[in-house]
């Protein structure tokens, strides 16, 4: 909770020391609790008053918040609300460990209604790592656990995560090393993996049918960051003989819409509204 100061003509200059503290940066702390309290935003004259320093004081501090990014006014400028430059600096302090506690209780959800193994990956250089992994009730599960790495060309959670790159950074990984071969429905053409590309990123899903392992087959949907990046993936995986392309297909949605939940959580807000039709499992994608 932001302090409240009485307020005064005789206020500490803005770089006075206060009980070994910086007044001016602790006054701009109190401004970014005070406006992340504020869902809606909060006025110049409200911040003053809430603070009790002069409006003189708050404008002066808050225009520097502003121009650093930390905050942001509404379209009719006499609002302020929290700004990206508070999401970027929380991201970089974000690791896998704060990755995987958001991701787990949506991994357990799948692995609930499916029945099996579910999966939460980000990158690892140019592979896939495996984060976190929940078990299913299902008496067969596929030996997959956290830590492991895999290709990204023929896993469905690779290939959500390949469908995030920019084009400059897609070409560069696949220019890095051929396409290895893992089972006889491995895409090893880069021309034919755009073309999977393209469909994942049409229908925000990708399926994996035997493509690294031939007794196994998956599907993954992509995780948002707050700047909209493709920063992990959450699907689950089964058995060719108990899942089907068709049952694939039949969980598409659950899959889409636990990323979506994941990825609001971790600050996304999707700008427009996506076509909700639940997309085919097709062999090799």
């Amino acid at each position: 909770m932001a302090r409240h100061r009485p307020s005064g003509n005789n206020e500490p200059g803005d770089g006075a020391r206060k009980g070994g503290t910086i007044q001016s940066i602790e006054r701009a702390f109190d401004i970014l609790q005070e406006v992340a309290r504020h869902k809606d935003g909060i006025t110049l004259a409200e911040l003053s008053r809430a603070l009790g320093l002069h409006t003189s004081t708050v404008f002066h501090l808050a225009r520097t918040l502003l121009n650093l990014g930390y905050l942001r006014q509404t379209q009719s400028g006499k609002r302020y609300r929290i700004g990206r430059g508070i999401f970027a600096l929380a991201a970089t302090c974000a690791d896998e460990f704060e990755l995987t506690d958001a991701a787990w209780p949506y991994l357990e959800e799948v692995s609930r209604d499916t029945g099996e193994s579910a999966h939460f990956a980000v990158w690892s250089g140019s592979q896939v790592l495996i984060l976190a992994r929940t078990q299913g009730a299902s008496p067969f599960q596929m030996n997959e656990r956290a830590g492991m790495l895999r290709p990204a060309h023929c896993t469905a959670i690779g290939k959500a995560l390949l469908a995030g790159l920019e084009p400059t950074e897609l070409d560069a990984l696949l220019h890095e090393s051929p396409l290895r071969s893992f089972t006889p429905n491995t895409v090893t053409e880069p021309s034919e993996l755009k073309h999977q590309l393209e469909r994942i990123r049409r229908d925000g899903v990708a399926f994996d049918d035997s493509e690294y392992n031939e007794e196994a087959r998956c599907i993954a949907a992509p995780v948002r960051d707050f700047r909209g990046r493709v920063i992990g993936a959450i699907g689950f995986s089964g058995p060719v003989w108990r899942v089907s392309l068709g049952d694939l297909s039949a969980y598409a949605e659950l899959t889409k819409g636990l990323a979506a939940k994941l990825s609001r959580e971790l600050g996304y807000q999707p700008s427009e509204v996506r076509d909700s039709a639940a997309p085919s499992a097709s062999a090799g994608e």
